[in-house]
């Protein structure tokens, strides 16, 4: 039985898309596949909004430099107030966290 206070990942698709801007990693926009549960329908992808907002700081995991992240995110909180919300994501390429989602999940593998 899962526990129902544990947030859930979604490997649905989404890709962040970075650049350095002198010596600072900025995220320039997100894919989103219009898939799953990233959609609010006040603030349409919950994934894009906060990056928009938050950029970086939602990044919760490590991995090699790269143009682009695919990864899986999580929400705390409500889609209908995001404001109290929090959202994570990790990039799939971090070895831990596939590792771990891999194993835990291992009829969809991550990559």
């Amino acid at each position: 039985m899962e526990n129902p206070n544990e947030m859930v990942w979604h490997n649905d698709g989404h890709v962040v898309h970075l650049k350095i801007d002198r010596t600072e990693l900025v995220a320039t926009h997100v894919d989103c596949p219009n898939i799953g549960d990233c959609t609010s329908e006040e603030h349409g992808c919950v994934v894009q909004w906060f990056v928009d907002r938050f950029g970086m700081e939602c990044n919760v995991g490590t991995c090699p430099a790269s143009e682009a992240l695919t990864i899986c995110w999580t929400l705390s909180g409500s889609k209908r107030d995001l404001d109290a919300a929090q959202l994570w994501f990790m990039p799939l390429t971090d070895e831990v966290f596939n590792a771990w989602f891999v194993g835990r999940n291992s009829a969809e593998p991550a990559s």
